[in-house]
């Protein structure tokens, strides 16, 4: 039984609830509706032991809170389904790997930090784990299929919220120097701020698109500020040249093609030597995460099919392994089939949006919707059955920055190379694209079809130049009335307003109430991103605490949220006097369970 319920917010945008009924002893969960009341046949889940892991523990310990475990591998080999490892405060040096799960989505394994918990990672081989408010570094692997959160065949229905996966080991030099036969050397150095140690096997490649002939695995031997001495005796003399070298070549991320069901909300990746994340399975979620300072690769790959990529917010690129990286996302030749891509915020990435490679295979359906793409490279389709709808671009594909990915159109189709059956439909394209002479800045800006149109569909777009003259496109084949002036946004200077936040009632990207955007595409939707705000969906939880107290807690989000109560689902609705604390990596409550029973919502 799910309760869940639209209400209008003081804005007038839509806000999704989900509510707890509360009175006095016993509660229990029903997927996002969550009832607290008096009842006997509590589901055993409720009671199930909550062990205590801190710096100060011994793993000889019982594992209570005066006498907690040292280790939270220890945690995790003896906790039960239904159980809770609560992890103090401290730095862990260990990768825990899991010993069992739980049953299902009520009888969990849960591991939830209390305070700033620094680990190296997770390798998750049983289902039903939730892994809440860990921050996740250090771990050192140049294994390309491994990841800091590493979700294995078996692991599905796994969630990962509120944590930080961050600080890859990793540097780019312009001035690197091979020195035969096994040093490498760099003047401007920064080997030991990077992270380098003795015993860690690196990769060496190339640090833009020039080769690096000593591209490959070295073990370190020895490591100095500016010198790294290798155990090989195999380097040619080579260099200076630019170069990337790391010591953790592997994902934040990676499902197994096995997994399913899993959920990855709220948390943060930054800084990494690699790609981010990997989805291959079925049915998984990355919601509300941000994504930043990319000093890898590209921030997403998927494989598999029915993944949603929801309310995430990607920023500030980061140096790349290459000029042209990062992108945001990439995909190989390789099957993937009805993955959303919705409602995300995306600026300052030097890469491209997608960098697809040839399809070999029946992809699809992937639908781009509801995002806001600003001063970030083009958007290439190689792959069948793309929809490209209610997206805003600005200065995408342009010279916006000395780095950015440059092309006349920033949305390009290669129906040639078989991308069939695409629709770009109630977009805006404002001051996008970049001038290739002889073509002027006229004829740039909007979409390019590459082969046969007779299979796309392309109506409701609005294109327009630079402000503040917002001037028409030549050769713009659609219709005339939505090529050229101003678009109406509340502040095209401020994309985020003055909260700094995406996708809230300030953004500068919203269309102003007089904008010509209001209406004007087809099925009298508003052109853009903005036509129906973003509905994040936040599930309310509870715990019972001692002296008859409740904790109501609900997933820290780049969104704020209110939490609100009444007697009646129907209203009214009021907000909880008592101010949330941070816990977890969540919001939290703490109330007295009292009778009559009371009814929570969330509200933004």
């Amino acid at each position: 039984m799910k309760k869940t319920k639209s209400a209008p917010a003081a804005d007038g945008a839509a806000a999704t609830v989900s509510y707890i009924k509360r009175a006095f002893p016993a509660f229990w969960r029903l997927g996002t509706f969550l009832l607290v009341a008096a009842a006997s046949g509590v589901p055993p889940w409720l009671y199930g032991a909550v062990w205590h892991v801190a710096p100060t523990g011994d793993d000889g310990n019982p594992g209570t809170e005066l006498a907690p475990w040292r280790t939270i591998q220890k945690g995790a080999s003896m906790a039960q389904p239904g159980d809770v490892v609560v992890v103090h405060a401290g730095t862990y040096p260990e990768r825990i790997t899991t010993v069992r799960g739980g049953t299902s989505h009520t009888n969990r394994i849960v591991f939830r930090a209390q305070g700033v918990v620094e680990m190296r990672g997770w390798v998750v081989n049983h289902p039903f784990i939730t892994v809440e408010g860990f921050d996740i570094t250090g771990h050192a692997t140049t294994s390309m299929t491994d990841a800091y959160v590493r979700v294995n065949n078996g692991g599905s229905f796994l969630e990962v919220i509120g944590c930080t996966i961050r600080d890859g080991i990793g540097i780019k030099r312009d001035d690197v120097v091979f020195v035969p036969p096994n040093q490498i050397h760099s003047a401007v150095g920064g080997f030991l701020q990077a992270g380098f140690r003795h015993g860690h096997t690196i990769l060496v490649a190339r640090g833009t698109n020039v080769t690096v002939n000593n591209a490959g695995t070295f073990v370190l031997r020895e490591v100095t500020d500016t010198v790294l001495t290798l155990t090989n005796q195999s380097l040619q003399a080579e260099g200076p040249k630019p170069a990337y070298i790391t010591a953790s070549a592997a994902f934040g991320l990676l499902t197994a093609g096995g997994t399913e069901g899993c959920v990855f909300r709220s948390n943060r990746f930054s800084n990494l030597s690699f790609d981010y994340c990997f989805l291959q399975g079925v049915g998984h979620r990355l919601e509300l995460n941000i994504f930043e300072r990319n000093n890898g690769w590209d921030i997403l790959f998927w494989a598999g099919t029915n993944h949603v990529i929801a309310g995430n917010w990607f920023r500030d690129s980061g140096w790349g392994v290459y000029d042209p990286s990062p992108d945001i996302f990439d995909n190989w030749p390789v099957r993937y089939g009805n993955v959303t891509f919705s409602n995300n915020f995306i600026h300052s990435f030097i890469g491209v949006i997608n960098a697809q490679k040839r399809n070999a295979t029946a992809s699809g359906p992937l639908y781009i919707r509801h995002n806001v793409f600003v001063d970030v490279g083009w958007l290439s389709v190689v792959m069948p059955f793309t929809w490209i709808e209610q997206n805003t671009f600005l200065r995408v594909a342009r010279r916006s920055n000395v780095a950015v990915q440059r092309e006349r159109h920033p949305v390009i189709v290669h129906v040639s190379n078989y991308a069939t059956n695409a629709v770009i439909r109630n977009n805006v394209f404002v001051d996008c694209g970049e001038p290739v002479w002889p073509v002027g800045v006229e004829g740039t800006g909007w979409y390019e079809i590459l082969g046969d149109r007779s299979t796309i569909v392309a109506e409701g777009n609005f294109v327009a130049g630079a402000p503040p003259s917002f001037g028409a496109k030549t050769n713009w084949s659609e219709a005339p009335e939505l090529n050229g002036g101003d678009p109406g946004f509340v502040n095209i200077d401020d994309p985020l307003g003055p909260d700094g936040v995406p996708f809230t009632a300030d953004d500068g990207l919203r269309p102003r109430a007089d904008s010509r955007l209001v209406g004007a595409g087809v099925g009298g939707v508003t052109i853009g991103a903005y036509e129906l705000p973003y509905v994040e969906r936040v599930a309310l939880g509870a715990e019972q605490m001692g002296g008859n107290r409740v904790r109501v807690r609900w997933p820290k989000s780049i969104w704020p949220w209110t939490l609100e109560w009444a007697s009646d689902p129907g209203g009214p609705w009021e907000p909880v006097p008592v101010p949330p604390g941070e816990t977890s990596g969540a919001w939290a409550v703490e109330l007295p369970m009292e009778s009559p029973a009371k009814w929570f919502r969330l509200r933004r």
